[in-house]
């Protein structure tokens, strides 16, 4: 009866869980449009930098995120029912190419 009930009680004594499957933290970039794909356990609300997204009957996530030039900070958020939180980081530094351009003088 207790082992039945500490199985029953793992998600309130785990709480939420996230698994980052990609992009790798700390990563340069050429491309400023990246997908982020994980997972979510135990979650009844996910956000990526304060933006809600959703997560798959699975808990698999996949969202585009759009990044500035330079140094870029991705925050994600996750709660359960009893108010237990978690958060993961990344950062990824987006190196803009530099186009070049030849002047012709006549």
């Amino acid at each position: 009866l207790i082992v039945y009930g500490f199985f029953n009680a793992r998600n309130l004594i785990i709480g939420p869980e996230i698994d980052i499957y990609s992009p790798s933290n700390n990563i340069e970039t050429a491309d400023n449009l990246i997908v982020i794909k994980g997972k979510a356990e135990n979650v009844s609300f996910i956000s990526l930098n304060e933006r809600l997204i959703s997560v798959d009957s699975n808990g698999l996530f996949q969202e585009k995120f759009l990044l500035s030039p330079g140094s870029n900070i991705i925050e994600i958020k996750a709660s359960d029912r009893f108010k237990k939180t978690i958060q993961k980081s990344l950062q990824i530094y987006y190196k803009q190419e530099t186009s070049t351009t030849t002047e012709i003088n006549l």
